[in-house]
């Protein structure tokens, strides 16, 4: 047992060295062949660096420029080095210090170890719900960008994902980022302190907080993500423990049904920023429209739709099946999968998230 532990925690260490982290069993591709999903290769600017084979996904000759993080709805790719939600709370930290705080990517020419400016390999490995988070926590954010930079950099496909991003963040936010190419003067100070060593420093303490709670996390086995077939295995011995109940007292039946639903909350990096984003401004949740599934009642209730489910929002009890509306990431899989055609993606408002569990289809 302790070996094992001692095993998983190496592993972790391991995984940190790499800037993307992979979960092949949340690729919609690797899940289920018939996936018309192929986001990720067509945003890669190095043709053939993503292999998607039957039961894994590769990185090969990787520029690790995170925009296949952006686009992969399931975070089957997800950026490491570091996490979204780090990047995040640097930037906030700097705001409440800073008169201006910049963020750009590692080829734009800026003064380097200025302690105002956030590097990113590339600006279109963030997300919409990025933008969209920070933009209604920090009011003092400017991009550094230059359109002739872009157009010189061996992430060839890296401004249009960017511009698309931050298009997509602009339909739900009314304060567009100012953009400059250059960084303010009144932003540089003459303190005796070495930016570069703090930046330096503070990264290394962040690196060190997240691998802490990732290993933490991975040793208990929190989050992980199962292959359909575990799925369909462990469906089978929570169904038969609450079957035997259910005889007995049907209302223990529907709490413990909740509790295992409860037990196995699982979130996208871009799903939690966007419930973030929520909690600040609700009228946000109000006026958004999010994309989730229905099912019609001659469903065959087959269960293939709950055991392919890449981010376990979709969960078969019996007869029944049930939404958990935080988790669904419109990746659009049960649709495909459905060889009948009883499932189709509906536009709802984003207030459906408060209900976190709900029947999408009741016998």
């Amino acid at each position: 047992m302790l070996f094992n532990r001692m095993k998983k925690m190496s592993n972790v260490l391991i995984k940190k060295i790499d800037k993307i982290d992979i979960e092949h069993n949340r690729c919609l591709k690797v899940r289920a062949v018939i996936s018309s999903c192929s986001v990720c290769t067509d945003v890669c600017p190095a043709p053939g660096s993503i292999q998607i084979n039957q039961d894994s996904l590769e990185l090969q000759d990787c520029l690790d420029c995170g925009l296949c993080t952006t686009v992969c709805p399931t975070n089957a790719l997800k950026w490491n080095s570091p996490p979204l939600s780090q990047i995040e709370q640097r930037i906030k930290r700097l705001a409440k210090n800073e008169q201006t705080v910049y963020i750009t990517c590692s080829a734009m020419e800026h003064k380097t170890g200025h302690s105002s400016i956030v590097e990113v390999p590339c600006l279109g490995m963030l997300p919409a719900e990025f933008w969209l988070n920070i933009g209604l926590s920090v009011n003092n954010l400017s991009i550094l960008v230059s359109s002739d930079n872009c157009k010189q950099c061996s992430i060839t496909t890296g401004e249009q994902v960017f511009q698309q991003q931050l298009d997509k963040a602009y339909e739900n936010h009314s304060n567009p980022f100012p953009i400059c190419s250059e960084v303010s003067l009144q932003n540089q100070t003459d303190s005796s302190i070495d930016h570069g060593k703090r930046n330096f420093l503070s990264s290394l303490m962040e690196e060190v907080k997240e691998t802490n709670t990732i290993t933490v996390k991975e040793v208990l086995e929190v989050n992980k993500t199962l292959s359909p077939f575990e799925k369909f295995d462990q469906y089978y011995q929570q169904k038969n423990e609450i079957e035997e109940i259910s005889d007995e007292v049907n209302e223990i039946k529907q709490s413990l049904a909740d509790q295992v639903l409860k037990d196995n909350v699982i979130h996208t990096d871009k799903r939690s920023l966007l419930l973030s984003a929520f909690k600040q401004s609700p009228q946000l949740q109000e006026e958004m429209t999010i994309l989730m599934p229905t099912i019609k009642e001659s469903c065959t209730r087959c269960g293939a739709c709950s055991f392919l489910c890449p981010t376990d929002a979709l969960y078969a009890d019996g007869k029944d099946i049930i939404l958990a509306t935080n988790k669904c990431v419109s990746c659009q899989l049960c649709v495909e999968i459905c060889y009948e055609k009883h499932i189709s993606m509906e536009p709802k408002a984003a207030t459906i998230m408060n209900n976190k569990y709900m029947y999408i289809l009741k016998s």
